[in-house]
């Protein structure tokens, strides 16, 4: 299946089967997430790969009863650093320096540029440069998935500050901020039924 047939062939899926996803089927997700793109290459964000039913159960009343996150195979959460330090930047830096083989005054002027430009921001402004890190990740995972045909149904409606704490992230500096059960679409899920609905072309490009 080539990738414009996999779009068109993925949607958000409303109900799981009960069939459980593989390691090896599960790999490539995270495998994408881990090499996605992110701003000077950061990613301020860890993936959560919940399994365990309890915990699945236990998210669903903070995600408004869409009991699609207890039902998947696995549930994927992306959580974003809600503020980066010096220390960060630093940390960063010296693992970049380590993989590159170079010696880490040969960074310098990166490191002054990245510190420039992401401490000066206020809180609020970090914590949305990170989250939208997330939405680069969260495209190359969607993709990766539908190439697979596994399905996945993304999802930002839901209590953020709860999820966030029942994970224990909020005590690590981190915000749940995208959540997205992955498996595979029961064959009862009405919505694959629907046709795909896009802008047409000419009301969403511009050629210039």
């Amino acid at each position: 299946m080539d990738f414009i047939n996999s779009l068109n062939w993925r949607y958000a899926v409303n109900k799981f089967s009960s069939q459980q996803l593989s390691q090896a089927q599960l790999q490539p997700l995270i495998d994408s997430v881990h090499l996605s793109a992110s701003s000077y290459g950061m990613q301020p964000y860890e993936l959560l790969v919940i399994s365990k039913e309890h915990i699945k159960q236990q998210l669903v009343p903070f995600s408004y009863g869409q009991d699609k996150i207890a039902h998947c195979s696995h549930l994927l959460v992306l959580a974003n650093r809600v503020t980066t330090s010096k220390h960060d930047i630093d940390s960063y830096i010296s693992a970049l320096a380590e993989n590159q083989q170079i010696d880490v005054e040969k960074l310098a002027g990166y490191k002054q540029t990245i510190s420039g430009d992401l401490l000066s921001l206020s809180p609020s402004e970090q914590q949305k440069w990170s989250a939208n890190q997330c939405y680069i990740a969260l495209g190359k995972l969607l993709s990766c998935a539908a190439i697979n045909h596994i399905d996945a149904c993304p999802m930002t409606g839901f209590d953020q500050k709860a999820v966030s704490d029942a994970l224990g992230l909020t005590e690590r500096g981190l915000n749940a901020e995208i959540l997205c059960p992955v498996g595979i679409r029961s064959r009862d899920d009405h919505s694959a039924l629907r046709a795909k609905y896009r802008k047409p072309l000419n009301q969403l490009v511009s050629l210039l």
